[in-house]
């Protein structure tokens, strides 16, 4: 669905038009989520929780945005009541998914896992919100402008987050 407009027009109509909102937006939110630290198992609750929010809050969007923008807002919310609720503790859980590999040669895959553990253990150490941008822009691939209108910020902000998380990265990656 390339249109905000068509999706807007369902978010307060019958319920079993919202099933369109909600394929919509699904993937897109478990992509959210999982840039912002979350495994897969959390990020696909946190995605519905986020999607059962917007649901009961239809009555209250009012078109006067982009229909991205409120969904994000709300998701943003649920990722930091979910950050709040854990007290961060999740930031320090070991990634557990894995991606395949092609067997390279015993010295090179060693180098490689050392060098992608620190790389991990740099990007938890960074604040969520500076995580979050620099990730959906990397693995994404998203454009700050993208990135501004996904997580309701100021283009600003982003270009700022996402330089600090290049410079706070390359800095815990040197030591």
């Amino acid at each position: 669905m390339a249109e905000d407009g068509a999706v807007s027009v369902e978010i307060a109509g019958r319920e079993e038009d919202f099933r369109r909102v909600f394929e919509e937006y699904y993937p897109r939110l478990l992509s959210f989520f999982r840039a912002s630290g979350f495994q897969r198992a959390d990020a696909e609750d946190l995605s519905q929780t986020a999607l059962w929010n917007v649901y009961r809050k239809r009555g209250e969007y009012r078109g006067e945005g982009s229909l991205a923008s409120w969904v994000y807002s709300i998701a943003r919310n649920v990722a930091r009541d979910e950050w709040r609720r854990r007290g961060r503790a999740a930031e320090t859980e070991p990634v557990t998914e894995a991606v395949e590999d092609h067997h390279p040669p015993v010295e090179v895959e060693a180098g490689d896992r050392q060098d992608l553990e620190r790389t991990v253990e740099a990007l938890k150490k960074l604040p969520a919100g500076m995580r979050t941008c620099l990730l959906l822009h990397v693995q994404r691939g998203l454009s700050y402008q993208e990135i501004a209108q996904r997580l309701s910020l100021s283009l600003p902000t982003v270009k700022v987050q996402i330089w600090n998380a290049r410079k706070r990265l390359r800095s815990l990656l040197e030591t």
